[in-house]
């Protein structure tokens, strides 16, 4: 049987997870190896904040209610870093019917 989580923790895709209160929960061995390059260290079991400007937050804050009245099921942008472009593509998940957070994946590039 295939292992889901080995395979999660060995994408080539850099992934992320946080709860509804956007605590971050998880990064794989890439997400880690990203945000180390800027100096992001040891950010699970810190808040989304810490790392977004605030304006961000008022954005994600908007899409997570979205979310968890099943307005959306996916977002997705494409923003510039020094090492070039990339792309954040993020989906909800539920327990049952309750909103439980959003996995965030980020692609090196642009996926258009």
């Amino acid at each position: 049987m295939i292992d889901v989580e080995k395979m999660v923790e060995n994408l080539n895709t850099a992934v992320v997870a946080c709860d509804a209160d956007f605590k971050i929960i998880y990064a794989n061995r890439k997400c880690k190896q990203m945000f180390k390059a800027y100096k992001m260290e040891g950010f699970v079991g810190n808040q989304m904040g810490d790392y977004h400007k605030s304006e961000t937050m008022e954005k994600l804050r908007t899409l997570f209610a979205d979310y968890a009245e099943r307005k959306k099921n996916m977002d997705y942008y494409t923003t510039e870093t020094p090492n070039g472009k990339l792309t954040i593509v993020n989906t909800p998940s539920y327990d049952g019917e309750i909103f439980a957070g959003v996995v965030e994946f980020f692609f090196e590039g642009s996926l258009a």
